[in-house]
């Protein structure tokens, strides 16, 4: 057996160690900020983007999270889904909310948080009869597309089988399955919260 010299050993040990760090590239480290009403993320709907703006996008968190401020008219949620990537973090802005979590209820006003994480079924609704507002955290990023390609195409709320179908391939396409209704389904609206 070839003895190694001690310095040789260590120089060997360094090199392994530090070769993956050097091709390494760092994520950008600068502050992303979004003055009140502006979105960090285009959306292709106009009508979208005056009820939803992108606070925090995939590329301005290296990632690790998107985050977004919604507004939602009384009454009114998406439908029961369930996310297979993200886990979702809400705050209330304004309005009382329920949460339909698993089979549990919640009820949420202003000030008030929940964590729901992946793989339980969930649906939300703004209870309240007047407008409402909601921060939204995903994790990790990346969900803004998803918020982007829904707002173009049927509402969530159909029940056009030919819309169903496109409904349930665009939520396989980003980890999802849509489950159900929402919690208030006789209210119709043009543009669709998640």
């Amino acid at each position: 057996m070839t003895n190694i010299s001690r310095r040789n050993l260590l120089y060997a040990f360094g090199v392994a160690y530090a070769t993956p760090l050097i091709g390494a590239q760092t994520p950008s480290r600068r502050a992303a900020i979004a003055k009140p009403g502006e979105s960090r993320f285009p959306f292709a709907s106009q009508q979208f983007a005056q009820s939803a703006t992108c606070k925090l996008t995939n590329e301005d968190s290296a990632g690790a999270c998107s985050i977004f401020e919604l507004g939602s008219p009384p009454k009114f949620g998406p439908p029961r889904h369930v996310h297979h990537r993200e886990d979702e973090w809400y705050y209330v802005l304004a309005g009382n909310f329920i949460f339909e979590v698993g089979v549990e209820q919640h009820s949420l006003s202003a000030g008030a948080s929940i964590w729901l994480p992946r793989d339980i079924a969930h649906c939300w609704a703004n209870a309240g009869a007047t407008n409402g507002k909601v921060i939204l955290m995903c994790q990790p990023g990346g969900f803004e597309k998803f918020f982007d390609e829904a707002a173009q195409g049927p509402p969530l709320t159909s029940q056009d089988p030919g819309d169903l179908h496109k409904l349930h391939a665009l939520h396989a396409k980003y980890g999802m399955e849509l489950l159900g209704p929402p919690l208030f389904p006789s209210t119709p609206h043009v543009t669709d919260q998640r």
